[in-house]
């Protein structure tokens, strides 16, 4: 025991391990209580209903990585050694907000050509201006998380996410008559909440001075290296987000939910990367000279963390999709099983990635991720008659692509 305790100790110690476990203890529990979310949905909704609230759900992703402008990003970078904090996230909060209401406006109008089955949301007025509002919560959430690890204090990421997916479990059944849309009001209405916590822990916690004000000089001083990341990341973002709306309008909304289902509990597993990374980043924003030790260090936890998780997942996803129902199961096994496989390369490319990122070479990411979203979405488009199992093999070929792709450039 004293030995857990003395390595435990020098773990909490170091705030790149500290943050990353932070960060994966949040996402391990947003999961916990998302499986419980999902199985209670998949017990008072229809699976068509499930399969259409995913993909709003999706789409949410797609209109919040568009509205970002990559100054999510951008505030981890460059809020670190500011001197005034709250004029820098003050300028990034407005400005999301005006952009987010201009997409998703857009998006609302188009409905027609992006979704068409999607279009009883545009048709009620209650749904259209909620969407609306519900996007800029979504932004500003992000936003948030990004503040929190910019501080180096990603427990508040924890209390955020435990606020939302605790709630998240509660809000369906007041929202049980509004069918798909009644599954997203349940969890954005949860994420207002938390983000409303967040909003307040920054205040009492951080000295943060809300307000709605735009300064130019930051704009200015962020908006090259944030549009940079907000280009690159939105597209190495895009087959997450267009996916979905593929197989719904190629596959039908029933395959729309045995693949969100399937890549939900893929996530899991990519997260671990990705908290370490986001920690790396911040890290490396600090302190530059030290990169290459902080890299080896993200690199073994990852490993240690990563490895066992995906031969889990391989070995006993099964059980873990029956927890949603038998059809889940059945059609989703196979494909979870080539999307945990594929975790291996999306570990190095969130490390290679971030390491660009510090070091700005931006255009790098970029090119990496065209060609990604370009594989990626290319077959899946030519292989869709092959159903979610192609759909499986094309992401794992397009993350071994990414990596080689990496590999050559860090050479260089």
């Amino acid at each position: 025991m004293s030995f857990v305790k003395k390595n435990l100790g020098k773990v909490m110690q170091d705030s790149l391990y500290r943050n990353s476990l932070y960060m994966m203890i949040s996402t391990l529990i947003m999961s916990f209580l998302g499986f419980v979310f999902w199985m209670v949905i998949a017990r008072n909704f229809t699976t068509s209903e499930v399969g259409l609230a995913t993909t709003i759900i999706s789409v949410m992703g797609l209109i919040t990585s568009f509205s970002l402008l990559g100054l999510n990003v951008g505030l981890i970078r460059y809020l670190p050694k500011a001197k005034d904090k709250s004029r820098k996230i003050n300028t990034c909060f407005s400005l999301v907000f005006v952009v987010v209401v201009i997409v998703t406006s857009v998006f609302l109008l188009g409905l027609g050509v992006f979704s068409p089955k999607l279009l009883f949301i545009r048709e009620s007025l209650i749904f259209s201006f909620s969407f609306i509002f519900f996007m800029v919560v979504s932004c500003w959430a992000s936003l948030i998380d990004s503040i929190f690890v910019a501080f180096r204090n990603a427990k508040f990421i924890l209390v955020k996410n435990v606020t939302f997916s605790s709630l998240k479990i509660v809000f369906p059944f007041l929202f049980l008559g509004l069918g798909a849309y009644g599954i997203f009001g349940a969890w954005m209405t949860s994420l207002f909440v938390a983000v409303v916590v967040s909003m307040f822990i920054l205040v009492k916690k951080f000295d943060y001075k809300p307000k709605l004000v735009f300064h130019d000089s930051i704009i200015k001083k962020i908006g090259k290296y944030s549009f940079g990341n907000y280009v690159a990341g939105f597209i190495g973002g895009l087959p997450l987000m267009i996916l979905p709306l593929m197989i719904l309008n190629s596959l039908g909304a029933e395959t729309t939910a045995y693949y969100y289902m399937a890549m939900m509990i893929a996530t899991l597993l990519f997260t671990i990367p990705q908290a370490t990374s986001q920690s790396l980043f911040a890290e490396g924003s600090y302190d530059e000279k030290n990169l290459k030790v902080q890299v080896w260090k993200a690199v073994k936890i990852i490993s240690l963390i990563l490895i066992p998780g995906i031969l889990i997942t391989v070995f006993f996803g099964n059980w873990i999709l029956l927890l949603f129902g038998k059809e889940y199961s059945s059609e989703g096994f196979r494909f979870l099983q080539i999307l945990a496989l594929s975790g291996i390369f999306v570990g190095g490319n969130k490390v290679f990635e971030n390491v660009l990122r510090i070091e700005k070479r931006i255009r790098s990411i970029l090119w990496v991720n065209i060609i990604g979203a370009v594989v990626i979405l290319g077959g899946s488009y030519l292989l869709l008659g092959g159903g979610l199992l192609s759909i499986g093999y094309v992401w794992l070929g397009g993350q071994v692509v990414i990596s080689l792709i990496y590999l050559g450039l860090l050479k260089r």
